[in-house]
């Protein structure tokens, strides 16, 4: 008695690994990549509608980590469980990134810099407001959000930042927040904020690196405008 052949998906799954293998991947087309790694977590079914669909709604391969969960998972063939696994994804890529960017010397590698804040920040539609601290050698010392929400001097207390950059023992700040409509243009208000922060700062020998402000695919640099 001979054994039933296999369904058409399961020689399909390997011949792609074995694709993937021999050509290290560059002999795949995206959706291909796509179909590769949803086979790791949707066992025993042909995913390759839900691969191409994936990237169609995405618009490119790049972009597929910026949709949020809930588009992910109305997919067919995917569903809520498997959307987990590429919310996974996004924080190692993240992640990664970062680890990368803190082996450099410093941290004010300007195109290591904003790549990394384009990726954290972009994807977002609510306002963020970061500070980077650094060292007297512009090392970095620790990267964290203060406040979340519309930006302004009512919500981000420039003392409170001025207390956690005195915790850390920082000699110099990068400002950074974005703007989820896009424009990076600063208001008023993020005008009057750099300047609240500088005044408490020069006192104190902290110096105000820059204030980065991150819109979609463009970015407002305080220090490159000639605004600190």
């Amino acid at each position: 008695m001979t054994d039933a052949p296999k369904p058409h998906h399961l020689g399909h799954r390997e011949r792609l690994k074995k694709r993937f293998v021999d050509t290290r991947g560059e002999g795949l087309a995206d959706y291909e990549v796509l179909e590769l790694l949803l086979m790791q977590f949707i066992p025993r079914r042909d995913v390759k509608p839900a691969a191409k669909e994936l990237l169609r709604v995405a618009g490119s391969l790049s972009k597929v980590l910026d949709l949020p969960l809930y588009e992910i998972a109305k997919i067919n063939g995917i569903g809520a469980k498997s959307a987990f696994v590429f919310e996974v994804l996004k924080a190692f890529n993240m992640r990664a990134k970062r680890q990368a960017i803190l082996k450099k010397a410093t941290f004010l590698n300007k195109l290591d810099l904003l790549a990394y804040l384009y990726d954290k920040l972009t994807p977002l539609n609510h306002e963020e407001f970061h500070v980077i601290y650094l060292d007297s050698k512009n090392r970095l010392l620790a990267e964290e959000m203060l406040f979340r929400g519309t930006i302004d001097t009512s919500v981000v207390y420039p003392r409170e930042v001025m207390k956690a950059a005195l915790e850390k023992g920082a000699r110099s700040l990068v400002l950074v927040h974005n703007h989820p409509s896009g424009d990076p243009t600063p208001s008023q208000d993020d005008f009057h904020l750099t300047e609240q922060i500088q005044k408490l700062a020069t006192p104190m020998g902290i110096h105000i690196e820059d204030h980065i402000v991150i819109g979609d695919g463009m970015h407002y640099s305080f220090k490159d405008q000639g605004k600190l």
